[in-house]
């Protein structure tokens, strides 16, 4: 038995009613809203070949039929692979961007935003800072041996120490030492700061290389302040407004697993296993392929953003199974297209 083109014009039928109603669809449903040109009764024959074959499921003992993670899976493996000829229209993603500042306060809006246009979970982690690149440092005069240092990387992310030198030290000489500094480590991330690169920008310095020494030990304290991903999270709440999470158990359990940020986390962070497909970026995991029995009803669709041409964090949407994979799909495309575009060019 195989899936002929007769069955997949079926099964893409039952998920798309089963998408938009959410109860089981069976055959007359199909005969009536769908015109496919077979009878009622040769559909029923198919629908049990496909609950045969694995792609649809009887919940109860009613004659209806909704997707398995199997038929979920064909279904979203066949929207990745198809090409849209014009990107899904984000008209609050110019706003978002025009306004952020920091690249955490970025994404703590991109996540509200995000779950209030789809009706889902959104969640997003922030970047891993040892692998972002030195964008500016900037030393700045504050009083009798004390010094402002700014360390900013690429996204806009800063941090300021307040050092404490044993000399005066006036701004003329503070901006001189910040050109050596930028010039050599601008667009390095920390894992390129070495020994002989130490050394050589100390030469540069001279006599000023105590102060070379504070501002290279800030740099490594800033990154080792960040090394935790954080998480944010948004839209918790659109779940229990879903038919599948009416029942007072599912609902404490999906709100349980989602208010669990290092479970999260390792959804967001840890690679996908052999069953999750990545195309154009996006990955997706339907039901059981989460390998967590709390998001069996749950499916979770990630994309990673990347500054310089690397991957810092992950933004995704956690659903139902039954959700509308296409628009989701669609806003993350877009969405990591043009935040990307702001980080690259800030």
């Amino acid at each position: 038995m195989e899936l002929n083109e007769r069955k997949l014009k079926i099964l893409e039928a039952i998920i798309s009613n089963y998408l938009d109603t959410a109860e089981p669809v069976g055959s007359r449903t199909i005969s009536k809203n769908y015109d496919l040109g077979i009878s009622p009764a040769t559909i029923r024959n198919e629908m049990s070949d496909l609950e045969e074959l694995g792609f649809i499921m009887q919940p109860h003992t009613s004659a209806g039929r909704i997707p398995s993670d199997k038929g979920y899976r064909l279904y979203v493996d066949m929207i990745l692979s198809a090409k849209y000829d014009s990107p899904k229209h984000l008209s609050y993603v110019e706003a978002l961007l025009n306004k952020a500042g920091r690249i955490e306060t970025l994404l703590q809006d991109i996540v509200s935003v995000l779950a209030k246009e789809t009706n889902l979970t959104a969640i997003v982690s922030t970047p891993q800072y040892s692998k972002c690149k030195i964008k500016n440092i900037q030393l700045i005069e504050l009083e009798s041996q004390k010094v402002l240092a700014v360390i900013v990387t690429d996204g806009n992310m800063a941090n300021n120490y307040v050092l404490e030198i044993n000399e005066d030290m006036d701004q003329r000489m503070l901006n001189k030492l910040s050109f050596i500094l930028n010039n050599q480590l601008h667009g390095l991330n920390v894992e390129e700061i070495n020994l002989p690169l130490i050394e050589k920008i100390k030469a540069f310095a001279g006599n000023q290389d105590e102060i070379i020494g504070k501002v290279l030990e800030v740099v490594f304290q800033a990154v080792h302040n960040n090394e935790d991903t954080e998480i944010y999270t948004s839209g918790a709440i659109n779940m229990l407004r879903l038919p599948e999470f009416s029942d007072l158990e599912k609902a404490t359990s999906i709100m349980e697993t989602l208010d669990k940020k290092d479970y999260i986390r390792q959804l967001l962070l840890n690679d996908f296993d052999g069953e999750s497909i990545e195309t154009d970026g996006v990955k997706i995991k339907i039901g059981s392929e989460n390998n967590n029995e709390d998001m069996k009803d749950c499916s979770l669709i990630t994309t990673t953003y990347h500054i310089g041409g690397k991957p810092l964090g992950v933004i995704g949407l956690i659903g139902p199974k039954r959700m509308d994979y296409q628009s989701a799909i669609l806003s993350l495309r877009c969405l990591i297209k043009e935040i990307e575009k702001r980080m690259n060019d800030s």
